[in-house]
C-alpha cells in the first residue's frame, strides 16, 4: 500500500469511530489499518456489548485473539537507542524514545483510559469476574452483580468506606465494609461483587487483578550473578565514600571470603535503580548537604566512581527523582549530554520503570517514588517496609495508581506504570532500606543506598539501611546480601 493510500485509510478509520462518538488511540489505528481498515472496524463494533469511550490496541488484540504468546501476557518490544539486545540482555519495555505526551487534558483521558482497559482486561480473566457488567446495567439490577470500575473517590465511614466507582458510561456509589476491604485507593481499577440497595452498591467482595499463585519462575541456563544497588546520591556530603571503596574492592575480587570472591568473579550485571546523584534543588535547604553543587559535575564524579567497575560487568543505570530528567513518571533515560559523560564505560541507560530480560529472567526495575504514596494512603503501610508495599503494587498490577500524590504522572498515551508482564524479579529503591522478600514466586528487592541519613531524611522519618549489595544467582534466583558498612 502506498504512503498516501495508507494515510487516507488511517483517516477513514479515525473518522469512522468519531462518527460513533468513540476516541481511538494511534496504535489502535495502526492495528486496524494493517488488518484491512473499515470492514474490520465494523466487525469489531458489531462484536461489542457496548460502545467504549476509547479504543486501545489491547482491546483490539483481545477481540481478534492476538497479543498472546506461549501462554504468557505479551509485552510490546520497543526500539531502544542502545539496541534491543545487548550481550544477553534485552530491554522489553521502556518509555525512552516513545514519549508522546503534550500535557493536554485529552492526554490524561487517554492515559486513564489505557489503564482502565489494561487492568479491566486482566480482571475479566479472573473466575470471580466472569460476566461482569457495565455500571449502567448494574444500576438496573436487584440481584447480586459484578462490575469493573476505576475508583474516583474514597471516603471513610464508621464501619467501612464509600467509594465512587466509574467506567466509561456511568458511576455508582459503593459501600465497602471494613471486613471486606479497607485498603481501596483512588484511581485503582477494581472489580466489585455486591448487591444494589437504592443508589448504593453494597460490596461483598473487592477483586483485584493480582498475580497467579502458580506463576512459573524463569531461570538462566548458566550460573551468573546480578548485583542490585540503588540511591548512590553522588554529590552529597553524606555519600558513603569508605563503604563504596569497600564495595569496589569486592566487585573487583580483591576482598571478601572465598565464596564472595567467587560471586564477584561470576557477576555479569550491576543494576542501579535510580538517584544516581544527589541533584540540586530537590528539597528545601539541600545546598547545605551538597559537596558538589553542579549537576554535571556530580555526574562526572559518578563516572569516575564507576570506572572502577570491571569492564566485563554490564552496568544498567536508570534515573530517580534526584536525577536530571523530568520528575513525572514514567521517566525517560538521560539526555545525550549526560550519557556522553559515561561514553567510555560499559553502561546501558534505561528509563524508570523498565522491563529487562537477562538470559531469560524478567526483571522489572523501578526507582519507587510511589512507595511514599502507598505508605500515606493505605493503613498499616510504612515506607520503611517497602517490600510490603511492593506486594500491594503487584496485587493491583500498578506501580503508581494514585494521581495527585507525591509521585506525579506524565500523561502518556500508554500507562507505563501498569504491570502488564509479571516479572521474576521486581526491584525498587528510593527509601534507602535493604529488604528482600518473595511474593507468589516473584523475588522482591528494595536495594540499599550509599548515603547516610541527612537532616531532611530525619525530618521525613527516613530510616536508612545503607551500604549493602543484593546479589542474585540467576540460575536459581536465590538472593544474598553483602554488607560493606
Amino acid at each position: 500500500m502506498s504512503m498516501p493510500a495508507k494515510m487516507d485509510l488511517r483517516k477513514r478509520v479515525v473518522d469512522f469511530f468519531q462518527k460513533e462518538g468513540i476516541l481511538i488511540q494511534p496504535e489502535a489505528v495502526d492495528f486496524l489499518t494493517s488488518m484491512g481498515g473499515i470492514e474490520v472496524c465494523k466487525e469489531f463494533l458489531r462484536g461489542l456489548e457496548k460502545k467504549p469511550f476509547i479504543i486501545s490496541v489491547e482491546m483490539l488484540k483481545d477481540f481478534f485473539g492476538e497479543g498472546k504468546k506461549g501462554g504468557r501476557e505479551e509485552i510490546k518490544v520497543v526500539k531502544f537507542e542502545e539496541g534491543e539486545r545487548t550481550e544477553g540482555m534485552k530491554i522489553i519495555k521502556d518509555v525512552t524514545g516513545n514519549s508522546t505526551c503534550e500535557g493536554k487534558i485529552d492526554d490524561f483521558v487517554t492515559l486513564f483510559g489505557d489503564r482502565f482497559n489494561k487492568i479491566g482486561s486482566l480482571l475479566k480473566k479472573r473466575q470471580e469476574m466472569r460476566y461482569a457488567m457495565p455500571i449502567k446495567k448494574v444500576k438496573k439490577m436487584n440481584e447480586e452483580v459484578k462490575t469493573i470500575g476505576m475508583v474516583r473517590e474514597v471516603k471513610t465511614s464508621k464501619n467501612g468506606i464509600f467509594i465512587e466507582l466509574e467506567d466509561y458510561e456511568d458511576s455508582i456509589r459503593v459501600y465497602v465494609p471494613r471486613n471486606v476491604d479497607p485498603v481501596v485507593v483512588n484511581d485503582e481499577v477494581v472489580g466489585v461483587i455486591g448487591r444494589r440497595k437504592g443508589d448504593v452498591l453494597f460490596a461483598t467482595a473487592i477483586v483485584r487483578p493480582e498475580i497467579s499463585v502458580e506463576k512459573k519462575k524463569n531461570f538462566s541456563a548458566d550460573e551468573f550473578y546480578v548485583v542490585f544497588i540503588s540511591d548512590l546520591h553522588v554529590g552529597s556530603k553524606n555519600f558513603l565514600e569508605r563503604e563504596w571503596r569497600e564495595f569496589i574492592k569486592w566487585i573487583k575480587g580483591e576482598n571478601g571470603n572465598e565464596r564472595q570472591k567467587k560471586v564477584a568473579e561470576k557477576t555479569r550485571y550491576l543494576v542501579i535503580s535510580g538517584d544516581d546523584i544527589d541533584g540540586v534543588g530537590i528539597y528545601p535547604g539541600q545546598e547545605e548537604d551538597l559537596s558538589i553543587e553542579d549537576v554535571y559535575e556530580q555526574y562526572e564524579e559518578l563516572a569516575k566512581k564507576l570506572e572502577d567497575i570491571p569492564e566485563n560487568i554490564k552496568i544498567v543505570m536508570q534515573p530517580g527523582n534526584h536525577d536530571a530528567v523530568r520528575p513525572a513518571l514514567p521517566q525517560p533515560s538521560f539526555e545525550r549530554e549526560i550519557k556522553d559523560i559515561f561514553s567510555h564505560l560499559n553502561i546501558t541507560f534505561v528509563g524508570n520503570p523498565c522491563y529487562l530480560e537477562m538470559d531469560g529472567v524478567v526483571v522489572l526495575s523501578y526507582h519507587g517514588q510511589s512507595i511514599q504514596d502507598f505508605a500515606t494512603y493505605i493503613p498499616g503501610m510504612n515506607q520503611n517496609q517497602p517490600t510490603k508495599i511492593m506486594k500491594e503494587m503487584l496485587k493491583r498490577r500498578h506501580m503508581a495508581p494514585i494521581y495527585g500524590g507525591v509521585s506525579s504522572l506524565a500523561p502518556e498515551k500508554e500507562d507505563y506504570m501498569v504491570i502488564d508482564l509479571i516479572p521474576d524479579i521486581f526491584v525498587t529503591g528510593h527509601v534507602h532500606v535493604t529488604s528482600v522478600e518473595s511474593y507468589r514466586n516473584v523475588l522482591l528487592i528494595n536495594a540499599s543506598a550509599w548515603q547516610s541519613q541527612t537532616e531532611y531524611q530525619k525530618m521525613m522519618n527516613f530510616m536508612p539501611d545503607p551500604a549493602k549489595a543484593i546479589v542474585v544467582n540467576f540460575k536459581n534466583l536465590i538472593p544474598s546480601a553483602i554488607h560493606f558498612a
